[in-house]
């Protein structure tokens, strides 16, 4: 990977606008890696050289869209990756969160100048807060979507810039963004209600379909200094002094207090809900997500930023015990079975049963694959649980571990009984250790073998599921690519065999496929 330089003075190609220009001209064969490389060079160089604040904006201005385009492209390289990271895609994540971060420096270091060298910079006072307010934003999104919280001096600087685009009177002042225009009330709100859409419970699809959204409605909302006159509890307020984000009024002390008002919002939420009976999401311009599951996340947005729900299904209770999680259907087969997998046409001998029961392991190709090593990922503490679900956390996640959003894990409770779910919250906090929110599967699954008919494959595992409450049907976990609509499968459990087909595809992740079956 490219090796960003130090910031040594003489190595500055940015010092004017007309510099700038020829410099993102020599960027334009470069690839995004060295793109990125050389813009967070020139950044740091820029920081720590005295270059006049109007030439200083037209330079940032200059650099914009290059930067956007180089970041958009690098997004792609860590965005809803497997954690822990390894090295390489660590290194892109932090240097993509590095170059939004020194954009958006660069940009509020103009404020400074306002009040000396150049005072007529406070002619642009707006362009420069929204700049910065964008910036800090997207490094945000660069956390989000990376399943890593968001540091706090993030938070810090964002209602920090806000203030001061308030004490300017700028927080309505236009500002040209694309082929539109927008302002520091707009940039901001957008920010803080997707960070308050609790963004590490959702997939990238997910995430998406917030975004569209609110490119649309932000503009219904506002911010207020004053406490709305109705639902004062239920409100969502912004302390500008903190390092968090919107939260209920009752949850915060007295501080610099602003109130958002969001009632149209939640009108237009109420009004999709109800369009998305009779249209598709992509026709209510919300992108290519299915119709319930994006209902499913209207109801979730309405909950988080308009009325808080009611309470929890299952109550949740405070705890502190061991598991192990494991990562593969292999692993929670063996775990579930208590004993090697030997597909059932297998033809081996005792002799040779026994040899592979003891020696080789889960994680391969082979027959008979199983080992006590292959039984956990990570041994994690559960601190929070209710009948549904579990909050875990791995202060050290090994350099094996890699979690994705919606993958299947078994959990080896300290009874030995495994249990099966999906994980829906993943964040990586800024001391590295890993929080998992785990919803667990309530039915009992069965370690079974299955092989399509319409292929000449051998048997695989598989885990058949009972009926679960709330009217789940039986359902079957495969592993990815096993998934074909009204596809036929031998399945083969305790020295009996039968065929099912597969009627629908209820789930899928990353190690997983779920789908109810009937008989064939």
């Amino acid at each position: 990977m490219a090796t960003v330089l130090s910031a040594i003075p003489g190595l500055l190609k940015i010092s004017d606008a007309a510099a700038t220009a020829a410099f993102v001209a020599q960027l334009g064969p470069a690839s995004p890696t060295q793109r990125q490389a050389q813009l967070l060079t020139q950044l740091r160089l820029l920081a720590d050289t005295r270059i006049d604040g109007n030439e200083r904006l037209r330079v940032l201005e200059s650099l914009r869209d290059t930067l956007l385009e180089t970041q958009h492209a690098r997004s792609r390289e860590y965005w809803g990756k497997p954690v822990p990271f390894d090295s390489d895609t660590r290194e892109i994540f932090e240097r993509s969160v590095a170059l939004w971060r020194a954009f958006a420096d660069a940009y509020e270091s103009l404020i400074a100048d306002m009040a000396e060298a150049a005072p007529d910079l406070a002619e642009h006072a707006e362009i420069v807060c929204y700049r910065a307010l964008r910036m800090a934003g997207f490094a945000m999104t660069a956390h989000n979507r990376a399943y890593h919280a968001v540091p706090a001096a993030l938070w810090e600087q964002l209602h920090r810039l806000y203030a001061f685009a308030e004490s300017a009177e700028v927080t309505t002042t236009p500002v040209s963004e694309g082929s539109g225009a927008s302002n520091v009330n707009l940039a901001y709100l957008q920010v803080v209600l997707t960070q308050r859409a609790n963004p590490d419970a959702l997939s990238l699809q997910q995430m998406n379909t917030v975004d569209r959204a609110l490119a649309q409605w932000v503009a219904l909302t506002g911010i207020s200094r004053t406490p709305p006159a109705a639902n004062a509890d239920t409100a969502l307020a912004i302390d500008l002094d903190s390092a968090e984000g919107a939260r209920r009024p009752k949850n915060l002390k007295d501080g610099k207090l602003r109130y958002l008002e969001l009632e149209q919002l939640g009108e237009k939420l109420r009004q999709t809900a109800i369009g998305l009976k009779t249209q598709s999401p992509e026709k209510l311009g919300l992108g290519l997500i299915g119709s319930a599951e994006c209902e499913k996340l209207m109801l979730g947005l309405h909950s988080h930023w308009i009325m808080p729900g009611t309470g929890r299904i299952d109550e949740r209770k405070a705890v502190s015990f061991n598991v192990l999680v494991s990562g593969t259907l292999a692993a929670m087969h063996f775990n579930i079975s208590g004993k090697p997998f030997v597909p059932p046409d297998a033809g081996l001998s005792s002799r040779e049963r026994f040899e592979m029961a003891g020696f080789q392991r889960v994680d391969g190709p082979a027959v008979g694959e199983a080992s006590m090593r292959s039984r956990t990922l990570e041994t994690w503490t559960v601190s929070n649980q209710s009948a549904s679900g579990i909050l875990g956390l791995c202060r050290k996640p090994s350099d094996t571990t890699r979690l994705a959003y919606n993958q299947l894990l078994g959990l080896v409770a300290p009874n030995g009984n495994t249990y099966l779910g999906f994980v829906q919250r993943l964040s990586v906090d800024s001391q590295g250790s890993a929080w998992l929110g785990f919803r667990l599967l309530r039915a009992k699954a069965i370690a079974v073998a299955v092989r399509p008919t319409d292929k000449d494959l051998p048997y695989d595992r598989a885990l058949l599921l009972n009926a679960a409450p709330g009217g789940e049907p039986p359902s079957i976990l495969l592993t990815p690519g096993t998934w074909q609509d009204g596809r036929v499968l031998d399945l083969h459990h305790d020295g009996k065999s039968q065929r099912i087909r597969l009627i629908g595809l209820l789930d899928s992740g990353t190690n997983f496929e779920r789908a109810s079956y009937a008989a064939a």
